[in-house]
């Protein structure tokens, strides 16, 4: 009878984890609410191809990360700090997608670019997704697991760096595009292939 009770406690990551995935849900139910908006609204107000294109490559990320997160499970010994920063990186991955798409947005403001009026905070919010990513993958023990993996998520920091800078159209468009077949390159050929990405448990 004992031996049951025990099984049926919460581990310490099962009860952090509910808390990252309701953010990372409310996330990926904010991008497709607005997603389905735009689609709905398309004929008075024409969608944006980098509009698009970043809520793609911003779904995959919260996928990714999602994914990610459960790389967590063999954790034994659990802090504040550690906590601390999951959520961090988990809000930054939800702030990502009210940026694209802001709540209780009129359908007036809808008609303007929405992009253009909120991309510093994309950008600020993707670096800190970065950072965040780096830091937690670092606590975590994986820092140099791949190798290139912290190469390749820099390069991301920089990149929305650049558009803080920049500012231009044309540069918006350059990130979605990149930004999206890296992502697609990593998740589906490097992290099969060249990682061991396996769950189990």
């Amino acid at each position: 009878m004992q031996n049951q009770s025990q099984l049926n406690l919460m581990s310490s990551f099962e009860f952090i984890s509910i808390l990252m995935s309701i953010v990372i849900g409310l996330g990926v139910t904010n991008l497709l609410a607005g997603a389905g908006r735009a689609f709905y609204r398309r004929k008075q107000t024409p969608m944006d191809e980098v509009h698009i294109v970043l809520t793609i490559a911003t779904l995959l990320v919260l996928a990714l990360n999602w994914w990610v997160a459960f790389k967590w499970n063999g954790n034994v010994v659990w802090s504040f700090d550690k906590f601390l920063v999951l959520i961090v990186w988990t809000i930054a991955l939800y702030m990502l997608t009210t940026f694209l798409y802001p709540p209780d947005l009129s359908e007036e403001e809808e008609r303007r670019n929405r992009f253009e009026g909120n991309r510093s905070g994309y950008y600020s919010a993707f670096i800190a997704v970065c950072l965040a990513d780096i830091t937690q993958t670092a606590i975590r023990g994986d820092l140099f697991h791949p190798v290139w993996y912290v190469p390749y998520v820099g390069q991301y920091a920089l990149l929305a760096a650049g558009g803080l800078i920049v500012r231009k159209r044309g540069y918006d468009r350059f990130f979605a595009w990149y930004q999206l077949i890296t992502l697609l390159i990593w998740a589906l050929l490097v992290r099969r292939y060249l990682v061991d990405d396996s769950i189990t448990g």
